[in-house]
Formats: structure tokens, C-alpha cells, sequence
């Protein structure tokens, strides 16, 4: 349990103790103070997350301690009483930065009630925070949420690679935190400190990502700019360079990248001298390569050099434990964006959340809670705000697929590995539910009990 760290601020013993009797609670903790100087004093001593102060004080007034607190950079929440019913003095107080402005005389639950929603605010942004050392970059930029068995495994395998400076091919469905996981993989690794450079394959002309990736010399074409063109891969030296959607990359930069590869060293259009670079490689796809070879659509030595180290993001319906802490953390993320006081998820639109299938995966969470952030007016999402997926939004049905890797030759009991791969999608998709994993997967309930015991899982 988080426990709250509340500081009461007022010059009359009497309302203290009163204050400190309503607030009494196990996840609060109380501390008083008698005016601005010993607030400030307890201020600069530890952290708290909430102060309700008094707005006329012997040494000062409320709005000196606001101010203090917005100098100092406090991450508190204010709440600002007075005997005043004054709306200028309101005004004042919450552009600097208090949380709300209420009477003495008010009712003592409506105080309780306003405290009680402040500090859903500060649950939320510790739950995200805790969420956000799950996995963070050295720089802390990016965070990953990895709940579920299957994104740890994902996460797990990551850290391996990130050891190393093998090149990594990562696939997944359109969504899913590609870019994000090979951000990951580059922070965690030696090269830590040095550029991480990202080429969109599919979205740079056909005619224009020779030199994108290669850089050109001046004068090398009609148009070239004077100084010549640094590439992307060029740029890359030291450090990462993102290739995504390779699946979209022309077959005759395929050649061509394929070289970089195995020499290490490219040629700048117009130039005749090989550059040497020093770069480690992270491709992603949404397609299937294999299928793509195939068609004569993508070279096969290619995928052969890239595929050397090798991920697999799951879907969002197939890992829905991660659901709920994805969007609790994009709503901390958007209340930031927007301004908004949205401090909890209620219970029936969580439901609808983990339920609902995300064919569009995280990008489409994020997009959905940004449109409802944006829109709401309250501290709560609800339900009814969630009405745009309500229609669509199913339980995983049978028949519902997901791909299971094959890994022959390792000296591993591979049919084993198979079944606890199997049993630990399902048990994530059927979202923990006994009776509902042993009926998609068509096994007594008493087997099923058997196997996620064995392998864990409960």
C-alpha cells in the first residue's frame, strides 16, 4: 500500500486537531504545522503529496506558501482553505497553482471528498511511475509496461540482446511498440550514449532513399546541395540504426544495404571511396518476410543477415494484464497534454478495456484515451465515454489464432516448451479464468489446474 503523506497547515490548534481527526485514515500520513515558516520547514525536510493550508496565518498567508511551493518545484497538491468566501482570492490562488479553494464552514465530508479525489491523482502518478521502472532507458525517456508472462519473456530476451551488438530483427503486428522495443534494446546496451537513427522504409520515396540512407557527395545530382548530404547510416556511427518496415524497403537498396552489412563500409551516391562505419542494426516488420521471399519480394540472404537475433511482439489482445496499466499510464501521460484532472478508471470501463480486441494494439489504446482525455470534463472515465468501442469490443472467441515458434536443434525438450507456450498465451487470454482457458483449449479443468501449476502460472 502507497501511503499518502498529507500536511496540515493552520495558526489554531483547535482546527488542526479537527482537521487531523477527519483525515485520520491507515494510508495517511498526518504532520502539522502552525503557519508559513514551519511549513516551509517541513516542506524542505521530506516529501509530501498533499497540503491543506489555511489561507490567513499568523506568519504569512496561504498564497505565500503556494508560492513558495511553485519556486521550489514541490511536487504538491495544494488545497487552500479560508474563512473568506472571496472569488478573487479563488482565482489568485488557483493560478498559482492550488489544486482547490474551499470555505471553513464547508461541510467537513466535502473537504474529505476533495482530498480524497486529490490524492487519486497522486495514486495514479505512482502507479505510473512504478509502472515506468518496470523498463526505462538509461535516459529515462521511454518506459515499457511488461506485466504479463508473455511481454516479460519478450522484455527478458530483449536484455540479452541488448548485451551484444548482433543485428535484430523484430516482427509484430502493426502497433505493438516495435520502434519503442528497439529504442529499449539500444539504451540497455553498450552504446547507450551514442545516436540511435531511425529510417522508415515505407515512408521515403523510392527514388530518394539511396541517399537518405547513404548520403550523396556535392554536386552528385541535379539539385544536391552544395556541401554534400551526411546519411542516416553515416550518422549511425558509433551507435543504432532503426530500420522499420524492411519489409517495404525496394529490392535494389536491399542489395545495397546488404553489402553495409557484410563489409561494414558503404559508398556515398556520386562518391567512388568506401566510408567505413561502425553501426548496430535493428530491422522491424509488420509482414512476413518469408512470404515476401517467396514472391521475389525480398531478398533471402537479406533476411538471413538480419534475422541473426530474433523478437516477437505479441498483440495487445494476446497479453491483456498489460492493458489496464498501458492505459493508466497514457492517462497520466495526457493529463499532462491536455491539462486534465482525470484520477481513475472505473471498474466497468476497465472491463470494457481488457475486453475489447485492439486490432490497432497499443497505437490504438493510446489514441482512444487521447481522444477521451481530450474530451472529458470529469476525474473519472467511465463506460459510457468508452461508447466508441462498445459495440465492438468481444471476449476472445475459439477460433482466435496466435503463431507459436519453433526452435529445433537447441538440446530442448521442444514438445514441452510448445504446450507451456500454449497454455501461457491462453491463460493470458482468457484474462485468468480458469474455466474459460481449459474450454479454449478444449482439457478437463483439473488438466488444465495440473499443467499451470507446473509451469507456474499460478
Amino acid at each position: 500500500m502507497y501511503h499518502c503523506n498529507i500536511l496540515i497547515v493552520d495558526d489554531e490548534q483547535l482546527v488542526r486537531n479537527s482537521l487531523q481527526r477527519l483525515l485520520e485514515c491507515e494510508a495517511w500520513r498526518i504532520t502539522t504545522a502552525a503557519g508559513v515558516a514551519e511549513a516551509k520547514s517541513q516542506l524542505a525536510s521530506r516529501s509530501f503529496d498533499l497540503a491543506v493550508i489555511d489561507y490567513k496565518l499568523e506568519d504569512g498567508t496561504g498564497l505565500d506558501l503556494l508560492k513558495y511551493i511553485r519556486q521550489q518545484d514541490l511536487d504538491v497538491i495544494s488545497i487552500i482553505l479560508t474563512a473568506y468566501g472571496n472569488i478573487s482570492l479563488a482565482v489568485e490562488g488557483v493560478k498559482m497553482g492550488a489544486y482547490d479553494f474551499l470555505e471553513k464552514e464547508s461541510d467537513p465530508e466535502i473537504l474529505r471528498h476533495v482530498i480524497e479525489k486529490a490524492l487519486e491523482r497522486v495514486r495514479l502518478k505512482k502507479e505510473v511511475e512504478i509502472l515506468q521502472e518496470t523498463c526505462r532507458c538509461t535516459d529515462g525517456s521511454r518506459s515499457i509496461v511488461a506485466r504479463s508472462p508473455a511481454m516479460r519473456q519478450v522484455m527478458k530476451i530483449a536484455e540479452e540482446y541488448a548485451r551484444y551488438t548482433a543485428t535484430v530483427l523484430i516482427d509484430g503486428e502493426t502497433g505493438t511498440g516495435k520502434s519503442l522495443l528497439a529504442e529499449y534494446i539500444h539504451c540497455q546496451g553498450a552504446r547507450q550514449d551514442k545516436p540511435f537513427v531511425t529510417i522508415n522504409c515505407g515512408s521515403i520515396p523510392k527514388e530518394l532513399i539511396e541517399s537518405e540512407l547513404f548520403g550523396y557527395e556535392k554536386g552528385a545530382f541535379t539539385g544536391a546541395s552544395k556541401e554534400g548530404k551526411v546519411g542516416l547510416i553515416e550518422r549511425a556511427h558509433g551507435g543504432t540504426l532503426f530500420l522499420d518496415e524492411i519489409g517495404n524497403l525496394p529490392l535494389e537498396m536491399q542489395a545495397k544495404l546488404l553489402y553495409v552489412l557484410e563489409k561494414g563500409e558503404f559508398i556515398r551516391v556520386g562518391g567512388v571511396e568506401p566510408t567505413a562505419v561502425d553501426v548496430r542494426y535493428i530491422a522491424a516488420t509488420n509482414a512476413n518476410l518469408e512470404a515476401l521471399i517467396r514472391q521475389g519480394e525480398f531478398r533471402s540472404d537479406l533476411f538471413y543477415r538480419l534475422n541473426i537475433a530474433h523478437l516477437t511482439i505479441p498483440p495487445l489482445r494476446e497479453h491483456p494484464k498489460d492493458i489496464l496499466p498501458l492505459a493508466k499510464m497514457f492517462v497520466h501521460d495526457l493529463n499532462h497534454k491536455f491539462r486534465k484532472r482525470i484520477s481513475r478508471i472505473a471498474d466497468d470501463a476497465a472491463d470494457l478495456l481488457r475486453s475489447y480486441p485492439w486490432p490497432g494494439n497499443i497505437r490504438e489504446l493510446r489514441n482512444v484515451l487521447e481522444r477521451l482525455v481530450l474530451l472529458s470534463d470529469g476525474d473519472t472515465l467511465t463506460r459510457a465515454d468508452l461508447a466508441l468501442i462498445e459495440n465492438t469490443a468481444a471476449p476472445v472467441r475459439n477460433g482466435d489464432e496466435f503463431q507459436v515458434r519453433v526452435n529445433l536443434g537447441a538440446e530442448q525438450n521442444v514438445l514441452e516448451n510448445i504446450r507451456e507456450e500454449i497454455i501461457g498465451r491462453v491463460w493470458e487470454m482468457s484474462e485468468h479464468n480458469q474455466s474459460r482457458a481449459a474450454k479454449m483449449l478444449g482439457v478437463p479443468r483439473t488438466t488444465l489446474q495440473h499443467h499451470l501449476q507446473k509451469y507456474g502460472f499460478i
